[in-house]
């Protein structure tokens, strides 16, 4: 049994799994980090992949890593590739100078004013007010630099021992170039030096190269099997890893991630232009993809919740504190308004699964019928059974509720052959584990059942 080591870098912790050729993950790990937001953020990255190396195999070694469908990892199993996703654009150089995707930058210099004023050629990049307001943050990191790598990048580049080949620019389909940079938009913002410190464009499930004897030492100290010599491949942005990771390729099907935002995403059949609709390309072509955003949405949750834990003079757990606000009804000094911002978020799901609807039909794309969910809420069936009694659609819980893992072991086995193509990983590797229906008990799915409108 085939299995890869996935793993995605976040802005406050990195997660990683083992995950076998049938989609099932085996072992997982998530390592919390102490200097996000600061300037040195990626000098963890490796660390911690270290650590949650350890983890995966302390896991296998007290038998705690079998699964379900017959599927088990020995001890003695070797990892037979790696595969790295993360968030973007996130810039890093060789140093570990780090400005994350999220981060703030000078006020007189932020990345609004900066789009503004940036020429016609450069106007749509994503990447290029990022990097002038590295150069001008960073002067040292900038000019002493050979590379200047996005966050996975950086790793893989890391993993790889540093070579020349294995510095590669992740795109992830050839329609997102204008997204990013060319020599013309380059020069034309006034950073053609960029041009050369900028590594080229690969293809999610390229092979970036191998895994060097540092590195492969550095993971194995934990007890995890993973030889020099393993090949890295590259994921992509946590995305796009997480739309073929819950199998949302195809028109019509919905993907909702959440965390410290919250994003839902339909696969359309031609592009959208309407207002509250943020239309990319698919990681699929001919498709693209429509997102309704609720910005800061986790985050609001979380700061209501650490109140709650001050007034309670305790920590709560997500799913108890989500239950207690949905219980209070309102009323009462320490849940009324956590449960008051649930409402206000369920209503904006409403109207964002509106405007997807209303996106699908003006795109000649099947109507949504249902939405697949990823991300920490995916964990907690209250809030599973709100969002499906509130939208009256189904709400679909994966087996790997972190898709953008599972996302990377679609990419790994398509680099290795395993898979033609995204498409068909993506299908092969997802199932179902949970299905929420408004005003009914939630449908629990075995390994081998697909419950209408997934994708599976």
């Amino acid at each position: 049994m085939s299995t890869v080591l996935c793993a995605d870098i976040g802005t406050s912790s990195l997660k990683a799994a083992l995950i076998t050729g049938t989609g099932e993950s085996v072992a997982f790990s998530r390592r919390m980090f102490l200097r996000h937001y600061t300037a040195h953020a990626a000098l963890e990255w490796l660390p911690a992949l270290r650590d949650a190396a350890a983890e995966l195999a302390a896991q296998q070694q007290n038998g705690s890593a079998s699964a379900g469908a017959g599927d088990t990892i020995d001890a003695g199993d070797e990892v037979a590739a790696i595969c790295i996703s993360g968030n973007g654009p996130t810039l890093v150089a060789e140093d570990g100078t780090t400005l994350l995707w999220n981060a703030p930058v000078p006020a007189a210099e932020s990345e609004t004013s900066t789009q503004t004023a940036l020429p016609p050629e450069a106007a749509h990049s994503l990447y290029i007010p990022r990097l002038l307001a590295f150069k001008r943050m960073f002067p040292a990191a900038w000019d002493h630099s050979p590379r200047i790598l996005s966050g996975p990048e950086h790793l893989i580049w890391q993993l790889c021992g540093g070579t020349h080949t294995s510095a590669l620019t992740i795109l992830p389909e050839a329609r997102y170039a204008a997204a990013y940079w060319s020599s013309a938009a380059l020069a034309a913002a006034g950073i053609p030096e960029a041009g050369a410190k900028l590594a080229p464009f690969a293809a999610p499930a390229a092979r970036a190269g191998e895994l060097c004897r540092e590195a492969a030492g550095l993971l194995q100290s934990g007890g995890l099997q993973i030889p020099q010599g393993t090949p890295v491949y590259c994921g992509a942005p946590d995305f796009i890893s997480a739309l073929a990771g819950t199998n949302t390729l195809h028109p019509g099907a919905v993907c909702d991630r959440a965390g410290s935002s919250e994003g839902l995403n339909l696969c359309t059949a031609n592009p959208v232009s309407m207002d509250g609709i943020r239309t990319l390309p698919s990681p699929v072509a001919p498709y693209w993809n429509a997102s309704f955003l609720l910005p800061e949405s986790g985050t609001r949750f979380s700061a209501v919740k650490q109140k709650a834990e001050r007034l309670c003079g305790r920590q709560l757990e997500f799913a108890a504190f989500v239950r207690s606000c949905m219980e209070s009804g309102g009323s009462g000094t320490v849940f009324a308004e956590g449960w008051r911002l649930m409402q206000e978020i369920a209503a904006q799901i409403k109207e964002g699964m509106r405007a997807l609807s209303a996106a699908a039909a003006a795109s000649g794309t099947p109507a949504p019928h249902s939405a697949t969910v990823t991300g920490g809420q995916a964990a907690n069936d209250a809030w599973n059974q709100m969002k499906a009694d509130v939208t009256g659609m189904d709400i679909v819980v994966p087996a790997c509720r972190d898709a953008e893992l599972l996302g990377d072991a679609v990419f790994a086995f398509c680099g290795m052959g395993i898979f033609s193509s995204v498409s068909e990983g993506a299908a092969r590797l997802f199932r179902a584990a949970k299905t929420f229906r408004a005003g009914k008990a939630p449908c629990v799915h075995s390994p081998a059942e697909a419950p209408a409108g997934s994708g599976a």
